[in-house]
């Protein structure tokens, strides 16, 4: 009876990812578009990840943002935890180098199209909406607030639009 009630709280606090994700596809570089402020990336503006796989499967994230005129540039590393469907990952930054700084990274909305994603927490402390574009359509934007909102229970004032330049 505990391990039942152990899994179904495991599974409500889980948040639920997207399947298949097509880590070929995923490749490249995705737009900041809005995020929820953090100590790291918080006042930035023109922000944008690029991503590579390397042949042993792993996925380098070279984050790009400027803050008081100056170029920002921070490295990652990630591993893909969810070898079903990609959408699970687990980052550690390498530049600067924190050591014993693993955190999640969960790909929760994905355009089939590949032109928007949004990453985010299960206690919804963190998210990015991200994009291939420097902008997104409003509607398109506010279609996605609505789905964070009903589907993993986000706050959208939580969110902070991102100047792209």
């Amino acid at each position: 009876m505990k391990y039942t009630i152990f899994l179904i709280i495991t599974f409500c606090l889980s948040m639920q990812t997207v399947q298949n994700l097509d880590l070929d596809k995923f490749m490249g570089k995705w737009y900041v578009i809005a995020n929820i402020p953090n100590f790291i990336e918080k006042g930035h503006k023109n922000s944008y990840d690029i991503y590579s796989l390397n042949k042993n499967g792993k996925i380098n994230i070279s984050y790009y943002g400027e803050k008081n005129g100056k170029t920002i540039h921070l490295k990652q590393k990630a591993k893909v935890i969810d070898k079903k469907n990609n959408s699970t990952w687990k980052i550690r930054l390498t530049k600067p180098f924190i050591p014993f700084f693993r955190a999640p990274y969960k790909v929760i909305i994905l355009d089939k199209d590949y032109k928007y994603m949004v990453i985010g927490y299960k206690n919804t402390s963190l998210g990015w909406i991200m994009s291939r574009n420097k902008n997104l359509a409003e509607n398109l934007y506010q279609n996605i607030m609505i789905e964070l909102e009903q589907k993993f229970n986000y706050d959208r004032n939580s969110f902070s639009r991102i100047i792209q330049e």
